[in-house]
């Protein structure tokens, strides 16, 4: 059996099971998530998948330090360092700005941006060694365009911007990309509870006319880990349709 594999967190839900599902088809796949409903959810789908390599997912709250390192370090044990890490969890967290307060903000920052340095500081010295892998970060088009409602979001998604051009330096000597995808609106349970008649005057200020598919995020995401986007480092790829056009 190989024990080459991907890190996908927040792969319980939306996009992040698109990402194992469409991912499991080339690379085993570890995913977390903080429920295990949603975790048995996304392993009852990927068994759905013909494919000869295998999910497992891990209830794992990405901005609990011991958890993380805890898992970490049994995933480095096992299997050796990952291919890839896809950076995909988070939440919003939406209220207007003078509504908010630092612990709204503390969490949005910790669960968005803080998880992230919580698995590279033990996933990426192996990955170092090894001389070989992708680091991509789940950004949105948030953090270029703003969003009433989203300041703590916004500034958590801007931030991943400038990790991914500053690590990208860092690690690039060592043979790891690090990039960005900033999706736009995507197809949801969110999106789904949108009324009809709004969600038709936002898909009218997207040149496209519809929302994204989850699945057409993972085929960016799938590109960025695999062979043909060995020299793409430090960017962030937008992917919302053209709204941001």
């Amino acid at each position: 059996m190989s024990k080459k594999w991907i890190l996908i967190t927040g792969g319980s839900r939306g996009i992040g099971r698109s990402l194992v599902t469409e991912l499991l088809s080339s690379w085993n796949v570890i995913f977390t998530g903080r429920t295990e409903t949603g975790l048995s959810d996304t392993l009852a789908e990927a068994a759905k998948i013909d494919s000869p390599f295998w999910a497992r997912g891990y209830a794992c709250d990405g901005k609990n330090e011991v958890q993380v390192e805890e898992l970490s370090l049994s995933l480095l044990e096992e299997f050796g360092p990952p291919t890839a890490i896809i950076h995909n969890a988070g939440i919003a967290r939406d209220a207007l700005h003078i509504h908010q307060n630092a612990d709204v903000w503390l969490d949005v920052i910790n669960t968005n941006l803080v998880a992230i340095i919580n698995w590279n500081r033990h996933l990426v010295p192996p990955m170092l060694l090894e001389g070989y892998g992708s680091i991509v970060l789940m950004s949105s088009i948030t953090g270029l365009k703003g969003n009433i409602g989203q300041t703590a979001y916004a500034a958590s998604k801007s931030a991943m911007f400038g990790v991914a051009r500053s690590l990208a330096h860092e690690v690039g000597r060592f043979g790891i990309r690090v990039n960005c995808v900033a999706p736009g609106l995507i197809e949801s349970d969110m999106t789904e509870a949108i009324p009809v008649e709004k969600l038709k005057a936002m898909k009218k200020n997207i040149p496209l006319r519809r929302l994204g598919r989850p699945e057409e995020v993972a085929k960016v995401v799938e590109f960025l880990i695999g062979e043909n986007s060995q020299y793409i480092t430090g960017q962030t790829i937008i992917l919302d349709g053209g709204a941001t056009a």
